[in-house]
Protein backbone atom coordinates (compact mmCIF):
# COMPACT_ATOMS: atom_id res chain seq x y z
CA UNK A 1 0.00 0.00 0.00
CA UNK A 2 1.25 3.70 -1.31
CA UNK A 3 1.90 5.93 1.59
CA UNK A 4 -0.80 8.09 0.69
CA UNK A 5 -3.28 5.16 0.86
CA UNK A 6 -1.68 4.37 4.55
CA UNK A 7 -2.33 7.96 5.62
CA UNK A 8 -5.73 7.73 4.25
CA UNK A 9 -6.54 4.51 6.06
CA UNK A 10 -4.81 5.80 9.16
CA UNK A 11 -7.16 8.72 9.21
CA UNK A 12 -10.56 6.92 8.33
CA UNK A 13 -9.33 4.56 11.37
CA UNK A 14 -8.87 7.57 13.87
CA UNK A 15 -12.25 9.18 12.75
CA UNK A 16 -14.10 5.87 13.51
CA UNK A 17 -12.85 5.41 16.28
CA UNK A 18 -13.83 9.20 17.73
CA UNK A 19 -16.62 8.29 16.40
CA UNK A 20 -16.86 5.65 18.90
CA UNK A 21 -15.76 7.38 21.89
CA UNK A 22 -18.35 10.19 21.20
CA UNK A 23 -21.36 7.68 20.92
CA UNK A 24 -20.48 6.30 24.09
CA UNK A 25 -19.79 9.08 26.05
CA UNK A 26 -24.06 10.29 24.45
CA UNK A 27 -24.97 6.66 25.91
CA UNK A 28 -22.58 6.82 28.91
CA UNK A 29 -24.16 10.02 30.49
CA UNK A 30 -27.37 8.47 29.14
CA UNK A 31 -27.78 5.62 31.48
CA UNK A 32 -24.35 4.95 33.03
CA UNK A 33 -22.52 1.83 32.19
CA UNK A 34 -25.24 -0.47 32.33
CA UNK A 35 -27.00 1.43 30.18
CA UNK A 36 -24.11 0.97 27.24
CA UNK A 37 -25.12 -1.52 24.71
CA UNK A 38 -22.37 -2.62 23.03
CA UNK A 39 -25.27 -3.22 20.04
CA UNK A 40 -27.17 -0.04 20.27
CA UNK A 41 -23.77 1.79 20.28
CA UNK A 42 -22.90 -0.10 16.66
CA UNK A 43 -26.49 0.92 15.19
CA UNK A 44 -25.18 4.56 15.99
CA UNK A 45 -22.11 4.42 14.71
CA UNK A 46 -22.56 2.37 12.04
CA UNK A 47 -19.91 -0.18 13.09
CA UNK A 48 -19.57 -4.06 13.86
CA UNK A 49 -18.81 -5.33 17.39
CA UNK A 50 -15.11 -6.56 16.43
CA UNK A 51 -14.64 -2.89 15.28
CA UNK A 52 -15.22 -1.62 18.78
CA UNK A 53 -12.97 -4.55 20.25
CA UNK A 54 -10.31 -3.83 17.77
CA UNK A 55 -10.42 0.00 18.92
CA UNK A 56 -10.77 -0.76 22.63
CA UNK A 57 -10.07 -4.01 23.39
CA UNK A 58 -13.70 -4.71 25.47
CA UNK A 59 -16.16 -2.78 26.76
CA UNK A 60 -14.27 -2.29 30.15
CA UNK A 61 -11.38 -0.14 28.60
CA UNK A 62 -14.29 1.78 25.94
CA UNK A 63 -15.33 2.74 29.51
CA UNK A 64 -11.96 3.53 30.37
CA UNK A 65 -11.01 5.91 27.29
CA UNK A 66 -13.98 7.74 27.52
CA UNK A 67 -13.93 8.00 31.62
CA UNK A 68 -9.77 9.33 31.13
CA UNK A 69 -11.49 12.07 28.33
CA UNK A 70 -14.31 13.71 30.64
CA UNK A 71 -11.89 14.18 33.25
CA UNK A 72 -9.13 15.84 30.87
CA UNK A 73 -12.27 18.24 30.10
CA UNK A 74 -12.90 18.41 33.53
CA UNK A 75 -9.31 19.18 34.66
CA UNK A 76 -9.71 21.97 32.15
CA UNK A 77 -12.30 23.54 33.70
CA UNK A 78 -11.42 23.83 37.29
CA UNK A 79 -7.60 24.71 36.05
CA UNK A 80 -5.96 27.24 38.06
CA UNK A 81 -6.59 30.86 37.25
CA UNK A 82 -3.24 32.36 36.60
CA UNK A 83 -4.75 35.59 36.90
CA UNK A 84 -5.57 35.53 39.93
CA UNK A 85 -2.40 36.29 42.49
CA UNK A 86 -3.51 35.42 46.02
CA UNK A 87 -2.98 31.38 46.50
CA UNK A 88 -6.09 30.83 49.05
CA UNK A 89 -8.26 33.22 46.08
CA UNK A 90 -7.25 30.77 43.50
CA UNK A 91 -8.33 27.56 45.49
CA UNK A 92 -11.59 29.29 46.61
CA UNK A 93 -12.27 30.06 43.07
CA UNK A 94 -11.36 26.51 41.77
CA UNK A 95 -13.78 25.18 44.59
CA UNK A 96 -16.30 27.56 42.75
CA UNK A 97 -15.17 26.36 39.15
CA UNK A 98 -15.23 22.65 40.34
CA UNK A 99 -18.76 23.04 41.73
CA UNK A 100 -20.02 24.83 38.65
CA UNK A 101 -18.80 22.10 36.27
CA UNK A 102 -20.61 19.03 38.22
CA UNK A 103 -24.04 20.86 38.50
CA UNK A 104 -23.61 22.10 34.53
CA UNK A 105 -22.13 18.03 33.42
CA UNK A 106 -24.07 15.94 35.84
CA UNK A 107 -24.39 12.84 34.06
CA UNK A 108 -20.71 12.91 33.27
CA UNK A 109 -19.85 14.03 36.40
CA UNK A 110 -22.20 10.86 37.99
CA UNK A 111 -19.83 9.38 35.02
CA UNK A 112 -16.70 10.15 36.47
CA UNK A 113 -17.66 9.21 39.90
CA UNK A 114 -19.72 6.35 39.82
CA UNK A 115 -17.02 4.49 39.18
CA UNK A 116 -13.89 3.46 40.98
CA UNK A 117 -11.81 1.25 38.72
CA UNK A 118 -8.72 -0.81 39.78
CA UNK A 119 -6.55 1.92 38.57
CA UNK A 120 -7.74 5.00 38.03
CA UNK A 121 -7.23 6.74 34.57
CA UNK A 122 -3.94 9.16 34.06
CA UNK A 123 -6.37 11.99 33.50
CA UNK A 124 -7.77 11.43 36.94
CA UNK A 125 -4.72 11.39 38.81
CA UNK A 126 -3.86 14.66 36.89
CA UNK A 127 -6.63 16.36 37.69
CA UNK A 128 -6.66 15.38 41.47
CA UNK A 129 -2.79 16.65 40.90
CA UNK A 130 -3.87 20.10 39.79
CA UNK A 131 -5.94 20.16 43.25
CA UNK A 132 -3.07 19.47 44.61
CA UNK A 133 -0.71 22.36 42.92
CA UNK A 134 -3.44 24.64 44.54
CA UNK A 135 -3.06 23.77 48.06
CA UNK A 136 0.53 23.33 47.67
CA UNK A 137 0.30 26.95 46.63
CA UNK A 138 -1.06 27.64 49.71
CA UNK A 139 1.03 26.02 51.63
CA UNK A 140 4.07 27.64 50.40
CA UNK A 141 2.54 30.67 51.39
CA UNK A 142 2.44 29.92 54.71
CA UNK A 143 -0.84 29.98 55.20
CA UNK A 144 -2.47 26.12 55.02
CA UNK A 145 -2.74 25.00 58.96
CA UNK A 146 -2.64 21.05 58.07
CA UNK A 147 -0.80 18.98 55.72
CA UNK A 148 -0.61 19.21 52.42
CA UNK A 149 -2.16 16.03 51.65
CA UNK A 150 -5.27 16.23 54.38
CA UNK A 151 -6.26 19.66 52.96
CA UNK A 152 -6.54 18.67 49.53
CA UNK A 153 -8.49 15.71 50.77
CA UNK A 154 -10.57 17.78 53.08
CA UNK A 155 -11.38 20.22 49.76
CA UNK A 156 -12.46 17.56 47.65
CA UNK A 157 -14.73 16.12 50.05
CA UNK A 158 -16.45 19.66 50.73
CA UNK A 159 -16.68 20.56 46.64
CA UNK A 160 -17.59 17.03 45.78
CA UNK A 161 -20.36 16.63 48.84
CA UNK A 162 -22.06 19.61 48.02
CA UNK A 163 -21.65 19.12 43.84
CA UNK A 164 -23.58 15.50 44.85
CA UNK A 165 -26.27 17.60 47.44
CA UNK A 166 -26.76 19.75 44.36
CA UNK A 167 -27.20 17.59 41.36
CA UNK A 168 -29.79 15.11 43.55
CA UNK A 169 -31.90 18.22 43.91
CA UNK A 170 -31.32 18.86 48.01
CA UNK A 171 -30.06 22.24 47.77
CA UNK A 172 -29.28 24.71 45.50
CA UNK A 173 -26.33 26.38 44.12
CA UNK A 174 -27.58 29.20 44.85
CA UNK A 175 -28.10 28.21 48.67
CA UNK A 176 -26.79 30.49 51.74
CA UNK A 177 -24.80 26.48 53.01
CA UNK A 178 -22.66 26.57 49.74
CA UNK A 179 -21.02 29.31 50.36
CA UNK A 180 -20.91 28.76 53.81
CA UNK A 181 -19.21 25.02 53.59
CA UNK A 182 -16.86 26.98 51.42
CA UNK A 183 -15.65 29.61 53.76
CA UNK A 184 -15.70 27.40 56.59
CA UNK A 185 -13.38 25.04 54.97
CA UNK A 186 -11.00 27.85 54.22
CA UNK A 187 -11.47 29.19 57.41
CA UNK A 188 -10.27 26.22 58.98
CA UNK A 189 -7.76 24.88 56.35
CA UNK A 190 -6.04 28.36 56.45
CA UNK A 191 -4.34 31.64 58.09
CA UNK A 192 -4.59 35.01 57.08
CA UNK A 193 -1.99 36.74 55.19
CA UNK A 194 0.05 38.30 56.99
CA UNK A 195 -0.36 42.44 57.15
CA UNK A 196 2.36 44.49 55.53
CA UNK A 197 3.96 46.86 57.25
CA UNK A 198 4.10 50.23 56.76
CA UNK A 199 6.60 52.36 55.22
CA UNK A 200 6.84 54.57 58.08
CA UNK A 201 6.84 51.92 60.33
CA UNK A 202 9.67 51.45 62.97
CA UNK A 203 10.33 47.47 63.44
CA UNK A 204 9.96 46.73 67.06
CA UNK A 205 13.84 46.02 68.65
Amino acid sequence: MSARGEALRSSAGESTRQSILAAAEALLARGGEEGLSIRELCARVGVTPPTIYHHFGDKDGLVTEVVDACFAEFDRAVAADERVADPVEGLRRAGERYIAYAVGHPTHYRLLFGRRPDRPPPSALAAYEGLRRLVTAVSNAGRLTVPVEAATQAVWAAVHGTAALVIAGFITLEAPSVALVREAMLAQLTRPAPRRRRGGERRSR
